[in-house]
């Protein structure tokens, strides 16, 4: 028997088995406990993320020896516990490492010049002996954090390496530029200032973003290779070539040219200032959900290119050659959407002079057809190409000032060439005859046997485009000396040539350029929806902007026409036509902006959406008559046409900084006007249809800001002051033939037509300008021509000096937009 308490031999071998059992359960049982504990410790490691990723606020991936983020920015990855990870930044060749800098100098920034970061004195200022400022510390903010002390459970070791891999993000992010704003830099300034605790997003970085460091390559000082190159040449051709007069470039010529490669100076530039303005619009067409980090890459795409650019043409800017002059103007092109306008002004004066010195205001050769076996006679396409520079350089000559005779250079009686070609002809080397700036005139030396029966029939967008400037010009000059000129209410006046002129180039333009729904989808096609659109808001700017004469408070004309009582009528009449053409550019801005902001690229388009906002918004502030039936439908359509334009303000705002400000300008007008008239005794009474919401500008209380805020930042004309002693008089022989049909204050309206100019006439009438001479007439028998059409090319006393004035835009309560000019004042030359 066995004793008590002891167990059998089966009962001991069992108790052995199970003995072993629970120790073999317990071990795997310690052991996945301390797996488990170590699993979680590396999820809280991946959730918390590594010391730099959570200094910098931005997601970490938690990667072992080393997370992504910092094999990016090459930083130590710094873990939680506060030991190095095995970092990748010894792996990645010096050669690679990218040389990045945290904050430009003040200097470097404002020139939008690349700068290297160092400290005291980076080295452009070193060179150019400048004063170098920062606005901020060396290193960014969350390497500071870096630094602070860490959480209880941290040794003196952690400290140690805490500091050491906050002096390593510090000396990383030294010397390589930096996407930012000037608006963003200034407030991240003022935050650090005065809320050291709280959080400041720091600039905007490519390495941040992996979506926007693959885009990294359009701020670079190299031109890119391969695809890249060719993608931002074809942006420019999509974008910048169809407007005005840029279409200088062949573009098959130039294709060849980039495959076989670049030699001279010249044409390096040319190409460098090409992919600078073609990368603005690559950009653009980027798709990132960040909007500010595109509009910063947008700024900064293609800057240092068009530097460079710049620099090949005015290191040796004696030599005077075609493609120095189509990069020059191009350069000025660029600045002036940057708001570099006293750069585009140097830039303009010497591009016309090389256009003179390159004699490109005459015809090359009496061959227009090239029919003559000449060797020494260049191509068609040359001499095409030689025509539309000439040309540009005019269109440029005549934006640049504002009707200020002292700074013409380009007149039209010494352009003795014909008007560009359609593209068409030009892209394939087709020779062709076109008129010239005289409708139904040609060059006086052409044999009759080549002139064609309709020379027009040759002619596009940018022929028609060069004849509305010059009766833009036209129109200024007439604003400007209105003391010299009969009132407008006389059939013989000034006025009523200009409008009968102005609405017969819009009544006789073909039908492939009229402004249609075809028209627009035709031109969607070929790229050319924006010249097209370009085109139009042109013609409607120019009416605006001879009406202005009855709103001279608005435009602060110097010598207004004063209209007595009995001409009230027809002042009103000018009051309305001049709101229907400024909700006309509303009208067709919006409809442009629904196939893409890309065909709002031509910067004068900001201007024109300005004035149009303006113009509807005094029209029912102080001049509306609110006892209209009519009158709450008027000023609820004004009030969107301007909050559409507000909008489209907003999105151009990338491509011109200072849509910007005019956008914010406009929003502050309005919001007076809704604030003052909140209350309407005229039309608080009115029942209200379906949906409707009442208007808030519904009285006809003035608005009470003061003139010169209420009258805005941008106008025609604050050059000319006091130039009175200077006027010439207007030559009127051209207008004497003029009968009784001109515009009456009986006959005028919203989108009327000058009865002036609808008489008919077999023959044009004998052009001033020597070069000219009028087509033989072999139009069928039912054809007539408007008698001003050829007048209004009568343009021998025309010497202005036209512009949407830069300077008036800089008058504007913004004093970046004065940088450039020593004291933030006006230069003195301009003091006319």
């Amino acid at each position: 028997m066995s004793r008590a308490g002891e167990l059998p031999a089966e009962g001991k071998s069992t108790a052995t088995t199970m003995e072993d059992l629970n120790l073999v359960l317990g071990h795997k049982t310690s052991r996945s406990l301390a797996d488990s504990e170590s699993l979680a410790s590396a999820n809280r490691s991946s959730n918390m993320g590594c010391r730099v990723c959570r200094a910098r606020k931005v997601k970490c991936d938690g990667r072992p020896n080393g997370c992504r983020n910092c094999e990016r920015l090459q930083l130590e990855c710094v873990d939680d516990d506060g030991s190095k990870s095995g970092s990748r930044r010894g792996s990645v060749p010096v050669s690679l490492r990218k040389i990045r800098t945290y904050r430009s100098c003040t200097s470097c920034r404002v020139s939008k010049t690349k700068c290297d970061g160092d400290r005291p004195r980076c080295s452009r200022c070193s060179a150019r002996n400048l004063e170098c400022q920062y606005d901020g510390g060396s290193a960014p903010r969350w390497a500071r954090n870096l630094s602070k002390a860490p959480t209880s459970g941290s040794t003196e070791e952690d400290l140690e390496s805490s500091l050491d891999a906050s002096s390593i993000a510090g000396e990383s992010l030294r010397s390589h530029s930096l996407i930012q704003s000037r608006e963003n830099d200034v407030a991240t300034s003022h935050r650090s200032s005065t809320r050291d605790t709280s959080s400041i997003n720091p600039p905007i970085d490519f390495s941040d973003d992996t979506e926007l460091s693959i885009h990294s390559w359009l701020i670079s000082p190299d031109l890119p290779s391969g695809n890249n190159i060719r993608t931002v040449v074809d942006h420019y051709f999509a974008n910048i070539h169809p407007l005005r007069c840029f279409a200088f470039v062949h573009r098959p010529s130039f294709a060849r040219l980039l495959d076989k490669g670049f030699e001279s100076d010249d044409e390096k530039a040319l190409l460098h200032i090409i992919c600078a303005q073609g990368a603005k619009f690559y950009a653009l067409s980027i798709n990132l959900e960040d909007q500010d980090a595109k509009a910063s890459l947008i700024r900064a795409a293609g800057n240092s290119w068009a530097q460079k650019a710049e620099m090949l043409v005015l290191t040796n800017f004696g030599k005077i050659s075609v493609q120095r002059l189509m990069t020059c103007i191009l350069l000025y092109d660029f600045h002036f959407r940057l708001g570099e306008y006293t750069q585009a002004l140097m830039l303009s004066g010497l591009a016309v002079r090389m256009a003179h010195a390159l004699q490109l205001n005459v015809e090359f050769s009496p061959d227009i057809l090239c029919a003559e076996a000449n060797e020494s006679s260049p191509p068609a396409v040359e001499k095409e190409s030689r025509r539309r520079l000439m040309w540009a350089c005019y269109i440029l000559d005549a934006w640049t000032g504002s009707g200020v005779d002292q700074l013409t250079l380009l007149r039209e009686a010494d352009i003795k060439i014909q008007l560009p070609c359609n593209e068409r002809n030009f892209r394939l080397r087709i020779p062709c005859v076109t008129e010239t700036l005289g409708v139904g005139h040609v060059l006086q030396f052409l044999p009759p046997a080549i002139v064609p029966r309709r020379p027009a029939s040759n002619m596009g967008i940018m022929a028609y485009y060069i004849r509305i400037v010059t009766l833009w010009k036209r129109v200024v000059r007439y604003v400007k000396h209105l003391n010299t000129s009969p009132p407008p209410w006389l059939p013989e006046s000034d006025f009523a040539a200009l409008d009968a002129d102005l609405r017969s180039w819009g009544r006789h333009l073909p039908e492939f350029i009229s402004y249609s729904t075809d028209t627009i989808y035709a031109r969607l096609e070929s790229d050319q929806l924006g010249s097209l659109v370009l085109l139009h808001c042109t013609y409607h700017h120019n009416l605006l902007d001879l009406y202005r004469i009855s709103m001279p408070d608005l435009f602060k004309l110097i010598k207004p026409f004063y209209f007595p009582p009995n001409q009230q009528e027809f002042l009103q009449s000018l009051q309305a036509d001049c709101f229907y053409h400024a909700k006309q550019i509303s009208t067709i801005l919006a409809e442009a902006v629904q196939h893409g902001a890309r065909y709002l690229a031509d910067s004068l388009l900001p201007c024109f959406a300005y004035d149009s906002s303006r113009v509807m918004l005094y029209y029912i502030a102080r001049l509306l008559d609110l006892s209209r039936p009519d009158a709450e439908t008027i000023v609820v359509d004004a009030i969107n046409a301007v909050e559409s334009n507000s909008k489209i303000l907003r999105t151009m705002a990338a491509l011109f900084p200072l849509a910007d400000s005019l956008a914010t300008t406009t929003e502050r007008w309005l919001a007076k006007i809704r604030k003052t008239f909140a209350q309407d005794e005229h039309m608080s009474d009115r029942p209200l249809h379906g949906d409707e919401e009442r208007s808030p500008i519904l009285t006809g209380s003035p608005v009470t800001s003061s003139p010169d805020e209420a009258m805005g930042a941008l106008g025609l004309a604050r050059l000319a002051q006091g130039q009175s002693s200077d006027m010439k008089p207007i030559d009127r022989d051209a207008w004497n033939k003029m009968e009784s049909g001109s515009p009456t204050a009986s006959k005028r309206g919203a989108g009327s037509v000058s009865g002036a100019s609808s008489q008919p006439e077999i023959t044009p009438a004998r052009s001033k300008l020597q070069h000219e001479q009028p087509v033989s007439q072999r139009t069928p028998p039912g054809a007539t021509t408007s008698h001003m059409d050829h007048q209004a090319v009568d343009l021998s006393d025309l010497q202005n000096y036209l512009s949407w004035d830069m300077y008036g835009i800089m008058e504007m309560n913004d004093n970046g937009l004065k940088a450039g000019i020593e004291d933030n004042g006006m230069p003195s030359w301009s003091a006319i």
